[in-house]
């Protein structure tokens, strides 16, 4: 990792460091770009994992339209309706 860290560019390391794990399957997400499902502001669903678990998302507003199942996760200040 070290090596890696040292080649990459000041901006390569800044949106390394904005890229999240989903809490389902640890995939990288990186919200800025992602469709990814905030379950709280430093817990990410990846739109994979989050339409599995019955969300919708809109793609022509660029929004969710149904959330998916959270209930098993802790509901700190949930961004989504």
């Amino acid at each position: 990792m070290a090596c890696f860290w040292h080649v990459m560019s000041a901006m390569e390391r800044e949106e390394y460091d904005e890229l999240y794990q989903c809490i389902d399957c640890k995939s990288p997400i990186s919200p800025e770009t992602d469709r990814a499902f905030a379950v709280s502001p430093e817990e990410y669903l990846c739109f994979d994992c989050a339409v599995r678990r019955g969300g919708l998302y809109d793609g022509d507003e660029d929004r969710w339209i149904r959330a998916p199942f959270v209930g098993d996760e802790p509901d700190e200040r949930r961004p989504h309706p």
